[in-house]
């Protein structure tokens, strides 16, 4: 008599949980390699643009000082940097109106530091002169509830196409050898040198402007 023989058994198909799991764990691991090799290189990344906007900035606001019959100003504020106008009325300094030189900050990483000031022979007046007769205790309560009251540029750019000269260094914080200085001249002349855009480079360069 012939012995029967039994059907094999089947293999189950499918995965199980733990495989699935694995699976789950190596795609978010592989995930975060790539999204840590798109952020790799820091503020770094950042310098050139920044030096590259704040010498395009630099250039347009003496341009626009002659254009317009408009004094214009920078002020460094560590980390980053606000353009202001004279109101001639007032007599007093004020953030510029235009959008173009909103108040601008430096990328997390990078800091601005005023390295060289210059001077120019003729200032416009830098104080408020509304009360002439304000005794100075009031002077100086006015000044502490508006601060704006005794803002002065560190750089000035006026009308009569003149300019204070300044140079100003853009750095990285944890590596202060990666840095780009942005200077400006007694005549509004505007350059770039150090890693930011090469060595000695006008401001007039390929670069893209400010945004």
């Amino acid at each position: 008599m012939a012995a029967t023989r039994r059907p094999s058994a089947i293999s189950p198909q499918g995965f199980t949980l733990l495989e699935v799991l694995m699976v789950v764990l190596l795609v978010g691991i592989l995930g975060s390699v790539v999204v840590l090799s798109v952020n790799t290189g820091g503020p770094e990344r950042h310098l050139p643009e920044e030096s590259s906007r704040l010498a395009a900035l630099l250039e347009q606001a003496g341009n626009e000082a002659v254009m317009q019959n408009q004094e214009y100003g920078l002020r460094v504020t560590g980390q980053g940097y606000v353009f202001l106008c004279l109101d001639e009325v007032k007599q007093r300094w004020n953030p510029c109106a235009d959008e173009v030189f909103r108040e601008r900050e430096l990328p997390g990483g990078l800091e601005l530091r005023l390295v060289k000031q210059g001077s120019i022979k003729e200032l416009p007046s830098l104080e408020a002169e509304d009360d002439a007769a304000a005794s100075s205790a009031a002077r100086q309560r006015a000044e502490e509830e508006n601060p704006q009251l005794r803002v002065t540029p560190d750089i000035f750019m006026l009308s009569s196409g003149e300019s204070s000269g300044a140079s100003l260094e853009i750095r990285v914080v944890e590596s202060p050898d990666l840095r780009s200085e942005v200077s400006i001249d007694e005549i509004g002349r505007v350059r770039v040198d150090g890693e930011g855009r090469g060595t000695d480079t006008p401001a007039g360069g390929d670069d893209a402007g400010p945004a």
